[in-house]
């Protein structure tokens, strides 16, 4: 295999994420691919572009060592004798288990392929929300996670809340999670706890603003860099840590980013959203965070 040649003679198997995916379906698809990787003793291989949709490579984000970047040119190359897959409804049998380079098109979405042995206890692999509880954030992300929290948020209770109002989001997230929904909620909270501060996670600069201004006690990053640029996308992930780290997560409707707070803090933290209401009052008695990027740890 020109310019991939799996080390050792391994088989290998490369994932293609798509490149106007956003943050999330790239992380979740690497991931499941790294966890399929590892339960079949394959290298893996990723094709991750970059251009004016996605700006930062894996590497400019967390620190990954769990496989190797190759150029999409490579992928085309290779896929007259190892066609790109589907990553859902593959069945593992011991013909695929002898191809030397599994390929596999994201499509958004993380790899679910299967054994019928695995369902025996005989293997199979992780889920991927290990691998991303594993990974460690680069230093200029980690220094500005644990800035922040020590400064703001250390040793106390807080709400997280995340919004998108971006022309860019989803459709139904925008039609659903409204600010002024988000406004209402932390009213309700703040009626509950009075003094609770909250963690802002805003794509625009108006809705920051507007909450802002209505709340006092609130904490968000500012200057945090273009859409989908490396700055942009560093100060999400900054935002995600901090997010999974509060006793109580408020998010937005259809949203792969905060199930990726969720998915940090191995869901443990409440969690509501316009279609998925909290059920009773507000309880922030969750064990305070030591190490926010660790919040899975209390």
């Amino acid at each position: 295999m020109p310019m991939t040649s799996p080390r050792g003679g391994r088989k290998a198997l490369l994932i293609y994420t798509g490149r106007r995916d956003g943050l999330g379906n790239r992380v979740r698809a690497l991931l499941s691919a790294q966890a399929l990787a590892e339960a079949e003793d394959r290298e893996l291989l990723y094709v991750w572009s970059t251009d004016a949709h996605f700006g930062p490579h894996m590497d400019d984000l967390w620190h990954f060592d769990a496989g190797r970047s190759v150029p999409w040119q490579v992928s085309r190359a290779m896929s007259p004798l190892f066609p790109l897959r589907d990553p859902r409804g593959t069945v593992i049998d011991e013909r695929l288990r002898a191809s030397r380079l599994w390929q596999i098109r994201s499509r958004g979405l993380p790899v679910t392929w299967s054994d019928p042995a695995w369902q025996e206890g005989a293997g199979g692999p992780r889920h991927w929300t290990e691998a991303l509880r594993d990974l460690r954030p680069v230093d200029a992300i980690a220094e500005r996670v644990g800035a922040i929290f020590d400064e703001h948020l250390r040793s106390r209770p807080y709400v997280g809340v995340q919004v998108r109002t971006h022309a860019v989001s989803h459709a139904r997230t925008i039609e659903t999670s409204p600010v002024e929904w988000f406004a209402q909620r932390m009213r309700q909270i703040r009626a509950e706890h009075p003094d609770v501060p909250f963690f802002l996670s805003c794509d625009t600069v108006g809705a920051q603003a507007r909450l802002m201004q209505e709340f006092s006690g609130c904490v968000a990053l500012e200057d945090k860099g273009g859409y989908n640029t490396t700055a942009g996308v560093r100060s999400a992930l900054t935002d995600l840590y901090l997010l999974a780290s509060a006793q109580h997560l408020v998010g937005a409707a259809h949203s792969s980013f905060v199930e990726m707070a969720v998915f940090l803090c191995d869901g443990v933290v409440p969690f509501e959203r316009p279609d998925q209401p909290l059920e009773g009052p507000v309880d922030l008695s969750l064990a305070l965070v030591d190490d926010p990027l660790r919040p899975a740890e209390r």
